[in-house]
């Protein structure tokens, strides 16, 4: 959670807060105002893109805690996807500004960060891994990334907000999610517990988180050397290249895979452990019995 918050506030710091970033990512959205893509337009005023984006998660949320009696966990699960987006309009309305220092004064300076359309789109993705099992998590987990990440690309491209608005949803909706999961492994540790002859294997799917993040996110860095650099950015501004516009979909996608990598791995890694046949771990804990030695059976009967 720490280190989720810190990577938050050196990205607003970058970003928003110094040329460079607003630089850095004014040109990267003026490219997707310039270029068109093949996919159906979003319509900013459409209410119904909201429930587009939870609808899929939320029919899948709700059969995996129908099949497994998980209400409680459901319950901490639903309260993540509520805090997450709260904390995004928060922190975007009521707390974050984006001074004007790319003195750009014909383009939107007001402040975007986080994206609340990829908060929606990450929370509810979030929220069917946490209500799964340790052995669906890892499937799950790379299928969120898929959703939270699908969605932030789209939304770029569409030119709602800028690549670090993505991102910083992705990181905000990380923080929610490890206090949900948690919450979740202590309330249900008999549904958050695997048997070692059995253990579910994360790698795979971490490992295609993994591969997946680093693969588009360095993608995106070398889209910036092929279009010049630096001196090709300042270009840019003037005159649009599909390197930069390619560059900004990568890193509203790439990100995601990162954190769902990570996550794979650390709900993976805290999940309990039990031998076949030892007693199921219950959420109000067991009583310890200490034995007693023989020579002294006598005296602790009588007490």
């Amino acid at each position: 959670m720490l280190l989720c918050s810190a990577l938050f506030i050196l990205l607003y710091e970058y970003f928003v807060r110094t040329t460079s970033g607003q630089i850095l990512d004014n040109v990267m959205r003026i490219t997707a105002d310039y270029f068109e893509h093949p996919l159906p337009p979003l319509n900013p005023e459409n209410r119904w893109i909201a429930v587009y984006i939870v609808a899929p998660a939320a029919v899948l949320f709700a059969g995996i805690t129908l099949a497994r009696q998980k209400f409680l966990s459901a319950l901490i699960a639903i309260g993540t996807v509520v805090a997450a987006n709260i904390s995004t309009q928060v922190l975007k309305y009521g707390w974050l500004d984006r001074p004007d220092l790319a003195n750009n004064p014909e383009y939107w300076t007001a402040n975007s960060l986080p994206s609340g359309h990829a908060t929606i789109a990450a929370s509810v993705a979030v929220a069917v891994f946490l209500v799964a099992s340790p052995r669906q998590r890892p499937f799950i987990g790379l299928l969120a990334a898929f959703w939270g990440g699908g969605w932030g690309a789209y939304i770029f491209i569409e030119a709602w907000h800028r690549p670090s608005d993505m991102i910083a949803a992705y990181l905000i909706v990380a923080v929610w999610g490890l206090v949900g999961g948690w919450l979740i492994m202590r309330v249900d540790p008999k549904g958050n517990t695997v048997i070692y002859e059995e253990e579910p294997s994360v790698a795979p799917a971490a490992a295609l988180c993994w591969f997946f993040g680093i693969i588009l996110s360095a993608a995106a860095g070398l889209c910036f050397l092929f279009a010049g650099g630096w001196s090709g950015i300042f270009a840019a501004m003037d005159d649009p290249t599909l390197w930069h516009w390619l560059a900004g979909a990568l890193l509203s996608f790439g990100p995601a895979f990162l954190l769902a990598g990570a996550g794979i791995n650390f709900f993976g890694a805290e999940a309990g452990r039990r031998m076949r046949g030892a007693p199921v771990p219950s959420p109000r804990g067991e009583r310890v019995r200490y034995p007693v030695p023989p020579e002294y059976r006598e005296l602790y009967e009588r007490v």
